[in-house]
């Protein structure tokens, strides 16, 4: 019987601490007004030799899709948009972000697929080029991608 006073004691002391610890600590703030329309500002930063695009990026950079395997379709990088070549050298980017360039491949170099991101506004697929330099990897806003069929 004195193993379980012994017991119930040493349960109630450490409820009895870790209660106390938690009445002692100042409380989260709560925002007063919380809109689920108002985009999260995250602070995120590009670095400064991202360029920016010439068609229409994610405006909010939570709101992004998972990415999923492709079938490793072999495509082309095309540095061009609406007919003209906009990127004679084409950026691979960390993720849909866009805040690190991890590559870069001139417009015509052959890749392999590897992911698909699916996003509100632009998607990206995840890209592998062996180049001269040695292998490349990022990725690739979709309309800079040419599926060879």
């Amino acid at each position: 019987m004195s193993m379980r006073v012994a017991l119930l004691l040493s349960v109630l002391v450490v409820l009895a601490a870790g209660c106390s610890v938690a009445l002692n600590q100042q409380p989260t703030p709560v925002p007063s007004e919380v809109s689920a329309l108002e985009p999260v500002t995250i602070g995120l930063q590009r670095d400064a030799d991202v360029p920016d695009l010439p068609f229409a990026d994610n405006p909010d950079p939570s709101a992004c899709g998972i990415p999923a395997p492709w079938h490793g379709d072999d495509a082309q990088i095309e540095g061009t948009f609406q007919g003209q070549l906009i990127e004679p050298t084409v950026y691979l980017y960390d993720s849909h972000q866009r805040l690190h360039i991890t590559g870069a491949v001139p417009s015509g170099t052959e890749v392999q697929v590897e992911l698909y991101q699916a996003n509100p506004v632009l998607d990206f697929y995840y890209v592998r080029a062996d180049t001269p330099a040695g292998p490349q990897t990022g990725w690739v806003p979709a309309p800079f991608l040419l599926f060879q069929h």
